[in-house]
């Protein structure tokens, strides 16, 4: 379908507000706002979401301590990570069938605000929030995908900030270990009057893969919530998100290099050590919460983000030797309004009903430029080069090219979960209209300079969902819906073909058991037009394609057992585990019967541990990732010589990471914690891409925490 014309959807969006604003005429006086508002997925509890969902609070990351946000994904099924760096900055996050690799098929949210760099033209991520600010992270598969998109046809993540408290809480966690590991973090949070409050800073230091790698982020965080009477509510939030990564580059290891010497850049005599990345992210979020009466509620925000993300290396020489650096220096910026509707209480037709509608603009921009270096000079985010070389002057030009891009795009969606007794149907539809731009803005000597492009898109986007919770403390679901991600416009094949899909689960969740909880779904996802990486050019651009139509199946599976529940005893020793089976193929063509490029058919954690009333815990884990591809034509072998033939079947693992803590027995509440991850100091590959990467080696941290 052709895009709608914006006189189309600003008839929309006066239909949608014309019952809220109806309603305000007749509202209560005396009534409290929801917790829940377009900052949140759900609410404190998975029950009555109409698919699967997963929840990590702030207590299960207190407990498990995760070194990076990756590890934290170890215990939620169906969620898959590929590391690109220890610290886990550059985000790698699948869930089911999506690859890992930087994001790109996942809908990355911060309280509600999209964080991909742009889900509308280049959807990966090189920013995610650290935990320790963190209050839960939300995991939706098949479960609210009418209502969030776009890039969500396998699952959606939102990560929730601290909220102000109604006491004052401070928070101090300060954390010391090997490959020179260094944590803090301090956050402040109270309600003063109508005004709450919440101040965060963390910041964290290690050295990378290789020997030539130094990491280190800083962040800032504070939000206000301004109770302005019963009815409204105002919140205020900003975030800005420091990277400065010293020897990092994504020019890896031969085949041959990787066997004499594995964390080895430094001896290569290439310069290594001068390459460099920089991020710096900003966010700012206005919400208005307006509680129309006690079963309608209007919830709006505004917000912008921008990502300042440069990155240098060297090509053979170090620039102390003559040698020239060149670089990818891109930069993001979004603008976006938000607005739903909430009306719950109607009765009609012997059902009870529930009707959600929304509207979302965004605007997006995203500037690609190629700068060089001359010779011996050292580019970083304060010196980044010159993309105005002179097209074809010897070693003063990659390939002299500037490109921006521009999307902007309006959704749509109104669901009805109607019940009666103990069932609950929800019909929806969303709507997603999108433009993307592509202008060369110079290209010395090239046909393309000064070329702009267009494509539209409009997609319906239709889903329906089951829930049953007659049966004793259980719920059986079932859905199916139609989700779609934008192709990437950063690619030669400009345009490419929007990927859609339908996708259909059904599920389990049950705590019948005393002491037992379980949750389980089985999944297909039918995938037209799948978008994959396709190889990487000798820029060292990843590339991206339209491959052939793809099946996806499988199964999530989480579970716990407790014995607190079966005897009266101060120790609860336990077991959970979170396991995934994904089956990816392609079903036509040349590709027919192939895995999807990084898709493992399995993964999974089994965790053990025992705790005990007096406030210590001790717990290891066995997490497991599965072989997979790196290429859609599943080459075995792998052909590692640093550029775009790059392939091979990389390995599954299987790592062990521990932790414990003993919560002092003090006035002040304080705890003594240590943890660590692959402690058996496993060498393993963890990706191909421009060479072998080598896993994240043996790391211990230990720390303290207070709060007071």
């Amino acid at each position: 379908m052709k895009r709608a014309s914006r006189s189309t959807a600003l008839r929309l969006s006066l239909l949608m507000c014309t019952p809220a604003l109806a309603l305000a005429q007749t509202g209560d006086d005396s009534l409290v706002l929801p917790s829940m508002d377009v900052r949140s997925l759900v609410p404190d509890s998975v029950q009555g979401m109409p698919g699967a969902a997963n929840l990590l609070g702030r207590d299960t990351l207190d407990t498990y301590k995760p070194y990076t946000l990756h590890d934290a994904f170890d215990q939620v099924p169906g969620v898959r990570t590929i590391d690109d760096d220890v610290l886990g900055l550059r985000s790698g996050i699948g869930v089911r069938g999506a690859p890992p690799r930087r994001s790109r098929k996942v809908l990355l949210l911060e309280d509600g605000t999209p964080i991909n760099n742009s889900s509308y033209l280049d959807s990966g991520a090189h920013y995610t929030p650290p935990t320790q600010r963190l209050e839960q992270i939300e995991v939706l598969k098949g479960a609210g995908q009418i209502i969030h998109g776009p890039l969500n046809n396998h699952g959606i993540v939102n990560f929730r900030n601290l909220r102000p408290t109604a006491e004052p809480e401070t928070r101090v966690e300060l954390g010391i270990g090997n490959q020179s590991t260094r944590q803090s973090h301090i956050s402040h949070r109270r309600t003063e009057g109508d005004l709450g409050m919440v101040f965060s800073y963390t910041g964290q230091e290690a050295d990378g893969t290789f020997d030539v790698e130094e990491h280190e982020f800083d962040d800032f965080y504070t939000a206000f919530e301004w109770q302005l009477n019963d009815r409204h509510q105002l919140a205020a939030s900003g975030t800005y998100f420091r990277e400065r990564s010293q020897g990092y580059d994504e020019s890896n290891l031969s085949l041959e290099q990787y066997r004499a010497n594995p964390r080895n850049k430094r001896g290569l005599d290439e310069g290594r050590e001068y390459n460099n990345i920089s991020v710096d992210y900003y966010k700012l979020d206005l919400t208005h919460n307006f509680q129309i009466s006690d079963d309608v509620r209007l919830s709006s925000k505004v917000f912008g983000t921008e990502l300042d993300r440069p990155r240098f290396q060297t090509r053979g020489t170090a620039p102390s030797d003559g040698g020239v650096m060149e670089g990818r220096d891109r930069r993001y910026h979004t603008l976006g309004a938000d607005s739903r509707l909430d009306i719950n209480g109607l009765s009609a037709f012997g059902l009870d009903h529930r009707v959600q509608t929304g509207l979302r603009y965004e605007k997006h921009r995203f500037a690609d430029r190629r700068p060089v270096g001359r010779p011996g000079e050292a580019l970083k985010e304060s010196n980044r080069g010159n993309v105005y070389a002179i097209a074809g002057q010897d070693g003063y030009t990659r390939d002299g090219r500037l490109q921006t891009y521009d999307a902007e795009a309006i959704s749509v969606f109104a669901q009805n979960t109607l019940s009666w007794g103990d069932w609950a149907v929800t019909p929806g539809l969303r709507f997603e209209t999108y433009n993307q731009y592509k202008k060369t803005n110079f290209h010395p000597g090239n046909s393309e300079e000064g070329v702009s492009e267009k494509d539209s898109n409009s997609l319906l986007l239709p889903g329906i969902s089951l829930l049953y919770s007659g049966f004793a403390n259980s719920e059986v679901y079932a859905g199916i819906h139609r989700g779609f991600a934008p192709a990437s416009a950063r690619t030669e094949e400009f345009p490419l073909t929007p990927e859609t899909g339908i996708n259909t689960q059904l599920g389990i969740r049950s705590d019948a058991i005393r002491g037992v909880s379980l949750d389980a779904a089985l999944f297909y996802n039918r995938i037209q037009d799948t978008l994959v990486r396709d190889r990487v050019d000798a820029f060292g651009d990843a590339l991206f394609v339209n491959a052939a139509d793809s099946d996806i199946y499988g199964l999530d599976l989480g579970a716990r057992i407790d014995s607190w529940a079966f005897h009266d005893s101060p120790y609860n020793l336990f077991a959970e585990t979170a396991l995934n089976y994904t089956h990816a193929t392609f079903r036509d063509g040349p590709l027919k019967g192939n895995d999807v490029p990084e898709v493992p058919r399995f993964a999974g954690s089994f965790t053990l541990g025992l705790e005990h009333t007096a406030g210590w815990h001790l717990s290891a884990t066995l997490s497991h990732f599965g072989a997979f591809y790196t290429d859609v034509a599943n080459t075995r072998a792998i052909i590692a010589e640093g550029d775009e033939d790059d392939a091979g079947r990389v390995p599954g693992r299987t790592l062990l990471s521990a932790r414990a803590s003993y919560k002092l027995p003090t006035n002040l509440d304080t705890t003594l914690w240590i943890q660590g991850r692959n402690l058996t100091d496993k060498l393993y590959i963890a990706d191909i891409q421009e060479g072998i990467r080598p896993g994240a080696a043996r790391t211990l941290v230990g720390g303290v925490t207070f709060r007071f």
